[in-house]
């Protein structure tokens, strides 16, 4: 149980440690945090401030610490429970971020629970294997070509797919890993 604990702690950690990153570089621009359109279908208090006039508004990660409606959830589709992956949705509400891992252009998915994951329930419908097994989770879009960066469910290795033939690169052998190994771009 105690090594099941130590896992939660540190994916929490490291997305602490890159939400602490985004907002300290975000303080050097002239808007002083990450800008995104404005969407009336998730809990307004990621966003800070109004609107400009067409759309945009400053946000930031807000933590939040319950994990019922996403064990529902994967619950719901039989999805077996990986700590990392429980940590990683359960942690912080967060808009769209672009980040670089290695060579790769990546934009991590926004995080949105207050809708009961619709859009995480989109993305799992899609990643369900023939005997309607889920058995990744996908977390975000490389750029470059346009892959899905998913998270293993078995093993919690993140991967890229090229979702027109199924053929998969990992390049984390953990979300732990992955998100420790993130840059920011502005």
């Amino acid at each position: 149980m105690e090594e099941f604990e130590d896992k939660i702690v540190s994916v929490k950690n490291e997305l602490n440690k890159f939400f602490d990153k985004l907002l300290e570089e975000y303080k050097k621009t002239p808007d002083g945090l990450p800008v995104a359109p404005r969407r009336k279908d998730i809990d307004q208090t990621i966003y800070v401030g109004d609107a400009d006039p067409e759309g945009w508004c400053k946000w930031k990660p807000v933590p939040y610490f319950q994990n019922e409606k996403l064990l529902n959830l994967l619950d719901f589709y039989k999805i077996e429970r990986n700590m990392d992956i429980i940590e990683y949705f359960t942690s912080y509400r967060f808009h769209e971020v672009d980040v670089k891992y290695g060579k790769y252009l990546i934009v991590l998915n926004d995080v949105e629970p207050e809708d009961d994951y619709k859009r995480v329930r989109r993305k799992i419908d899609s990643y369900m294997d023939k005997g309607g097994r889920v058995t990744h989770i996908q977390i975000g879009v490389e750029e470059t070509f346009d892959y899905s960066v998913v998270v293993e469910v078995k093993t919690g290795e993140v991967k890229l797919i090229n979702d027109d033939n199924g053929k998969m690169r990992k390049i984390a052998p953990s979300l732990e890993e992955f998100i420790s190994g993130l840059e920011i771009i502005l």
